[in-house]
């Protein structure tokens, strides 16, 4: 059996380290995004304000801004149906990351279901109580 230096010993670690700490954040960045369509699906005003970083900024919006929109969504609409996919998760580093997805959105109005069909690119954060939503919406 050949051994190797504890150099590469060391790069190998912290290679294997990185590799967690990305699955895992990419794992935290999934759920988090799940968690919003939920919000949504739910109606949840309340859990879907928490998914959103306190500092979020996004094309001249702040975070009373993107609260506000989605309340007026879930006010005009008695159903909302929203379902994400091809969703890739890329991490930047411990404390940032990057979600692209698309998403198909049904409301219910006039009796009939509506669609929409989008893209969105969002920039995550990690706070102390887990990721959060800082742009893109």
């Amino acid at each position: 059996m050949r051994q190797i230096g504890p150099v590469r010993a060391a790069a190998v670690c912290a290679a294997l380290l990185l590799s967690a700490c990305s699955e895992s954040a990419v794992s935290g960045v999934n759920s988090l995004l799940d968690a919003r369509d939920a919000a949504i699906n739910k109606r949840d005003i309340s859990t879907y304000s928490q998914l959103i970083s306190d500092d979020y900024q996004g094309r001249l919006q702040n975070k009373a801004d993107i609260i506000n929109q989605m309340q007026l969504l879930f006010t005009q609409f008695s159903k909302i149906k929203m379902q994400s996919f091809g969703r890739d998760v890329y991490v930047t580093d411990d404390d940032h990351a990057r979600a692209a997805q698309s998403y198909r959105m049904k409301v219910m109005m006039d009796g009939r279901w509506r669609e929409m069909l989008q893209r969105e690119v969002l920039s995550l954060t990690r706070s102390e109580s887990g990721w959060k939503i800082s742009s893109g919406l």
